[in-house]
């Protein structure tokens, strides 16, 4: 179970980001993972990913230490390719990635590397509860309530807040909220970042073993423990099918080692198109799940009930023409196997007002 009665503390993230002018979201994020990446596609060391961006003159300290995730082993410090970079550096940035990392940064898990204390296991553990706390049980999911004066009055009101003053913290905060569009993830819609959101979230309960089986069940146990609802938006119907679903997807295609999985299949030859394709869910079509190349050989379940997107059908993806495409396959298909209505509109009519 997460600790929520732990010390508070703000880190570096006081630090100037340079997230740069409002209206270009978290595109500086977007391009530190990039650069630090440099086109991998696997877990690289926590030592080469800064190397890359201070040879750019770029902030290391903000994504490693809040966005991604970091491990350490016998060889040294690694940070992990996991969701939020394969979105970073398989499509270009776009609202669709803001909202993811601004996801992540409120779960707040990443990882441990060598050196690290305690409380940078959960860097931004105030931010994650200012979300549960204030924004969705006080002001009852209004964002327009949330600025800086309140977010530093709900710091300085909580004693787990340790730190001498809380206006920077608290300014810098208001300002990533208002460019990572948390007025957005509150909507009950069901958009690319939350469904990109579900995996991200359970890539990091898996990795840090709060997750113990790479079972639907005992994903979505940790999914509850650490909120994963109430820090994507709150609860619906259609948010809690699409979960059931999603998390079917994501044992499926081999949970983390869904990246592994779609190296060796490039490498080897398995498929033929290296970029990332989509999965649509047609009873719940609200938007595509973007998946790595080749793991599409693992999943043993899709049927009917999904659609296969390759790269291009997925970034010109528009679920009204998606719906309006299928009902007329639908209508198509009816009128090929010569269903007909046995009922007319004026016998209807009379069923009615019967």
């Amino acid at each position: 179970m997460p600790d929520y009665s732990e010390d508070w503390h703000p880190g570096s993230f006081t630090k100037n980001f340079g997230w740069g002018r409002d209206g270009r979201g978290l595109a500086e994020l977007h391009r530190a993972i990039r650069v630090g990446f440099g086109g991998e596609r696997i877990d690289i060391s926590r030592a080469r990913f800064r190397e890359r961006l201070e040879a750019e003159k770029m902030n290391f300290f903000i994504p490693a230490n809040f966005f991604l995730f970091n491990y350490s082993d016998e060889t040294g410090d690694w940070i992990a390719f996991d969701e939020l970079v394969f979105q970073a550096t398989s499509f270009d940035h776009s609202v669709h990635f803001d909202r993811l990392a601004l996801f992540v940064f409120n779960i707040s898990l990443v990882g441990n590397w060598q050196g690290a204390r305690q409380y940078q296991r959960r860097p931004a553990l105030w931010s994650n509860r200012y979300i549960v706390e204030r924004l969705a049980n006080t002001h009852e999911w209004d964002a327009t309530k949330v600025n800086a004066d309140d977010i530093q009055a709900f710091l300085e009101d909580d004693e787990r807040y340790k730190a001498r003053t809380s206006r920077k913290l608290s300014t810098n905060l208001s300002f990533l909220y208002q460019i990572g569009g948390l007025g957005s993830m509150v909507a009950d819609t069901i958009e690319r970042w939350w469904m990109n959101a579900s995996f991200l979230a359970a890539d990091r309960l898996c990795l840090l073993r709060y997750a113990r089986r790479l079972t639907k069940s005992s994903i979505g146990e940790a999914l509850d423990e650490f909120d994963f609802i109430l820090l994507s938006g709150g609860r619906n119907v259609e948010k809690s099918y699409a979960l059931g679903r999603l998390l079917d997807m994501y044992v499926s295609v081999g949970g983390p080692d869904r990246f592994q999985r779609s190296v060796e299949a490039v490498n080897s030859g398995k498929t033929n198109d290296p970029r990332p394709y989509g999965l649509v869910d047609k009873k719940l079509p609200r938007a595509p799940k973007s998946l790595p190349a080749g793991v599409v050989n693992a999943m043993d379940w899709l049927d009917a009930s999904y659609e296969l997107l390759d790269h291009d059908e997925l970034e010109a993806f528009n679920v009204d023409m998606f719906v309006r495409e299928a009902s007329i396959r639908a209508l198509s298909n009816i009128r090929e196997r010569g269903i007909k209505p046995t009922m007319s509109s004026s016998d209807l009519m009379t069923l009615m007002r019967d």
